[in-house]
């Protein structure tokens, strides 16, 4: 065998030993949740690598890639299937180093932004994973996850702080928001990575941390996740271009999943984790060809349907979410308040289906199938917690944090359709929230290629 064929399978061959190793390790703990995420990491990764070969294809950078993303899917199938504080440090650490070199392979002005911000995030976020290491080993003599439990009141508050310092800074969510809109200048493969298997690593975190017995981490992700859902959710709503709404997508999707962890709703921050990471990566492989696909859709006929029928749709999906969650008593969880989203948004996606441009077959068959996924939900959630073995959370955030995260985005969401001073003032401020920072002068040359919005003012 060649040189050139064996470099060109090097990575496939890291990822199938990387997969293995971690199913191995896994399995020997009877870690469901550790071998079902190293399974997901490896699996996106290897799509990824897939898409890159001829994405980037004569690139100079292509192997770089290549490596480095083989590296990236080691370290998080270290940090998914360790089981002591200080393994999960180790691969958390390597695999934010490794993220910010395939954010700097992008090779345009506008990425030494994205790489100095994501740096200054992700190095608060590693110093205190490492602060609630040190911490443990202090009180305990050991990080296993197990005795976390055990650690003193004083500083079980400060570990768990810790803790959720660096769940939100991976997570983007308030205030580290600023590092992820700026890397929409990153390549198309560096983007589908990030956000499906980087940001949603704080659910592992705060999962394999619950047993801390403290309500400082539970209240400091549960405000930063309700604060980034509600802004981010908006911030998405003011951006024309593809990548800038898939970020704040991302961002609001990050803000939900904490708030999940905050509430000890584990399962179901796991789903939405599992269920982000293989959407948003096939949006962000796919974001290239977004616009055709809008064009395409704006061209196709109207035709003109009963108006009631979105209404109808809408009401079909929820009374479908009801009679499962009357089924599975679903009202007992600790996550059924978090049904509120699920809900909402399953009936918004009914009702545009019903109202849309498609075949009254097609509008019909795509109702039914947001009824059947929600009605699927409701019922692998309700014993997701079981079968996965996740124990009662050690300490949570009310119930009331959840509705009053959702009676903020439905106030967006109406006041995103008003007219008026306050509206035009929302406006202003989400749109600016979701712009991607400015570089300095000196960072993009006078007449540089690139969005407008990079670009220097002088």
């Amino acid at each position: 065998m060649t040189w050139p064929t064996l470099r060109s399978l090097a990575p496939t061959m890291v990822l199938v030993v990387t997969l293995l190793g971690g199913l191995a390790v896994a399995f020997v703990r009877g870690d469901v949740v550790g071998a079902a995420l190293a399974v997901l990491v490896v699996g996106l990764t290897a799509v990824v690598q897939s898409f890159s070969r001829r994405h980037l294809r004569g690139d100079p950078r292509a192997g770089r890639f290549l490596a480095l993303s083989s590296v990236f899917a080691l370290a998080s199938v270290v940090t998914v299937t360790a089981s002591t504080l200080v393994v999960l440090a180790a691969g958390w650490t390597v695999a934010s180093v490794v993220m910010a070199l395939l954010l700097a392979t992008g090779g345009a002005p506008q990425t030494v932004v994205a790489v100095r911000r994501a740096a200054v995030a992700f190095l608060i976020g590693d110093l205190a994973v490492w602060g609630a290491v040190v911490l443990s080993l202090a009180a305990l003599g050991t990080t296993q996850f197990a005795a976390l439990a055990d650690i003193e009141p004083a500083t079980a508050s400060a570990v768990g702080a810790l803790i959720a310092v660096a769940a939100v800074a991976r997570a983007a969510s308030v205030p580290f928001h600023g590092w992820l809109p700026a890397t929409v200048a990153s390549t198309t493969p560096v983007s589908a990575l990030l956000h499906a298997g980087f940001v949603n690593a704080g659910a592992l975190l705060l999962l394999r941390t619950d047993a801390v017995p403290s309500l400082a981490g539970p209240l400091v992700v549960g405000i930063a996740g309700a604060l980034t859902v509600v802004i981010a959710g908006a911030a998405m709503l003011t951006r024309s271009d593809v990548k800038g709404r898939l970020v704040q997508s991302t961002a609001a999707q990050m803000g939900f999943m904490l708030l999940a962890c905050s509430l000890g709703a584990f399962a179901v921050a796991l789903v939405h984790v599992i269920g982000h990471a293989l959407f948003k990566a096939s949006l962000f492989l796919g974001a290239g060809s977004a616009v055709e696909r809008a064009v395409a859709g704006r061209a196709a006929p109207r035709r003109d349907h009963d108006r009631r029928m979105p209404l109808l749709a809408a009401l079909a999906v929820i009374a479908v979410a009801a009679t499962a969650v009357v089924g599975t008593a679903a009202w007992t969880s600790p996550s059924a308040v978090l049904l509120l989203f699920v809900v909402t948004t399953a009936a918004v996606a009914a009702a545009q289906l019903a109202g849309g441009a498609l075949p009254a077959g097609a509008r019909l068959a795509g109702v039914a199938l947001v009824g059947g996924a929600v009605a699927t939900y409701v019922f692998a959630v309700a014993d997701l917690g079981g079968i996965l073995g996740l124990p009662p959370a050690a300490a949570a955030m009310p119930a009331t944090l959840a509705v009053a995260t959702f009676v903020a985005g439905v106030a967006v969401a109406l006041l995103a359709r008003a007219r008026g001073a306050l509206a035009d003032r929302a406006y202003v401020f989400a749109l600016g929230w979701g712009r991607p920072p400015l570089p300095v002068s000196s960072s993009v040359p006078a007449g540089s290629s690139g969005p407008r919005e990079y670009r220097s003012a002088s």
